[in-house]
């Protein structure tokens, strides 16, 4: 399928080291980061809490608990705006010591002890640690790594194309962290039962390629595919249709085809997990848009944006648009007090120039380009108008929920019609 070719600006980013942001004075830690059931808070105000201390969890399955990303005294627990859930959520927000007290909650293990530990052991670490899925879906990681008995993982998938067009974290962890990324693969492989591995990377990539081709080029059953991959094929299961040539059914998952599919943010918060001990209270986000230093930041979860604002030289008058987590599947986010999460891959400013020269929409010229390039063969505006009416049960039969919310039908529409944003809203 001819997938739309959309236009990368990573030529200064990825050529930009992994900076070491400062811990925020005041973090600002959201209890609802992965998909799943809500958290409930464990601390109250005036607690003290260490770094690394859980602070949110719950009981039920799906879920995945938070953590403090600093150590220091719960001063409120309150709401802030959540660019994961696109509304209010609750939060922590804890007063920053200074001290960097570290909690140890979880035990680690040494590379030599993972021949004999039990997949199970290591899905508990995996949990306890916060682990979700970063490419942005923020499914549990302990839940997608434990699928059911009769449907044996065949390929495990290494998914380090990063199609987002502004984005650079993963990139930039390919280059600095591919040890790192090699010990979290095995962790993989030991829990899901020694499947094969294919990393999938696109060949634009040249020094991540190169990286990966020394790191991982003597390990057994691995394949390194650095391809002319689209925007698009990072999608779980268009990239299985890609490198292994099948199409996964709407109603099917992954493991349903004997494949798990890992992003690389991912493998290298579960390698530090499991043999650091370290839980997920930070990640690499990408810093870029209309600025002078586009950046790769190495973040505490709950930093607000003020802060990465102020030490990457941003004035906020000079920024109309603020997008966290991608200018395809993420979101435009009100304030720069917003923090940091688990699914924050990039935090994207634009200028009020740059604003101004987005069409407003209008009505739509009927001319099929969404129809053409939706990547699952959907009929976005047809979906996008049954919407309007409403007639839901004309959505339901034109399969709005297949919809990967890649954004393509939006991107590619002439009338500038919210297309895809509606139709994600509508699932």
């Amino acid at each position: 399928m001819p997938y739309e070719h959309i236009k990368e600006v990573k030529d200064q980013a990825r050529i930009t080291p992994i900076e070491t942001l400062p811990d925020p004075k005041t973090a600002i830690v959201v209890l609802n980061q992965h998909s799943g059931k809500p958290l409930s808070s464990l601390v109250a105000v005036d607690d003290l809490v260490t770094m690394g201390q859980k602070i949110a969890s719950s009981k039920e399955r799906i879920s995945s608990p938070v953590h403090s990303p600093v150590s220091g005294k719960v001063f409120k627990v309150g709401t802030i705006y959540n660019h994961c859930t696109e509304s209010l959520s609750d939060a922590i927000f804890i007063e920053n010591d200074g001290k960097q007290t570290k909690a140890k909650e979880i035990v680690p293990i040494s590379e030599t002890e993972l021949g004999k530990t039990k997949p199970s052991d290591l899905l508990d670490i995996i949990r306890e640690a916060g682990i979700i899925g970063l490419g942005g879906a923020g499914f549990p990681t302990h839940i997608k790594l434990s699928p059911p008995s009769e449907f044996p993982i065949k390929n495990l998938v290494v998914n380090a194309t990063e199609g987002e067009p502004y984005d650079t974290a993963d990139e930039r962890l390919i280059i600095e962290k591919t040890v790192n990324l090699l010990r979290g693969v095995r962790v993989l492989k030991k829990i899901l039962g020694n499947p094969k591995v294919t990393i999938a990377t696109k060949a634009s990539k040249v020094e991540a390629v190169q990286k990966l081709q020394e790191v991982f080029g003597n390990e057994p059953d691995t394949t390194i595919v650095a391809g002319k991959f689209k925007y698009q094929q990072g999608d779980a299961s268009i990239l299985q249709k890609a490198l292994f040539g099948y199409e996964t059914p709407p109603t099917k998952r992954s493991y349903e085809m004997g494949c798990i599919v890992q992003n690389v943010a991912t493998i290298n918060a579960i390698a530090n997990a499991v043999f650091e001990g370290e839980p997920l209270i930070s990640r690499v986000v990408a810093v870029n848009g209309d600025i002078a230093q586009p950046k790769n930041l190495l973040a505490k979860i709950g930093t607000p944006i003020s802060d990465i604002f102020r030490y990457s030289n941003i004035e906020v008058c000079d920024v109309e648009k603020i997008v966290v987590g991608g200018v395809m599947m993420g979101h435009v986010v009100p304030t720069t007090e917003t923090p940091i999460t688990k699914r924050s891959s990039s935090v994207i400013a634009f200028s009020q120039a740059m604003c101004k020269q987005t069409q407003k929409q209008t009505a739509c010229i009927h001319c099929a380009k969404c129809i053409s390039a939706c990547p699952v063969k959907l009929h976005p505006i047809l979906i996008y108008n049954a919407i309007m009416k409403p007639d839901f049960d004309k959505v339901e039969k034109l399969w709005n929920k297949d919809c990967i919310g890649c954004g393509t039908c939006s991107y590619i529409c002439p009338s500038r019609i919210p297309l895809a944003s509606t139709i994600m809203a509508s699932r």
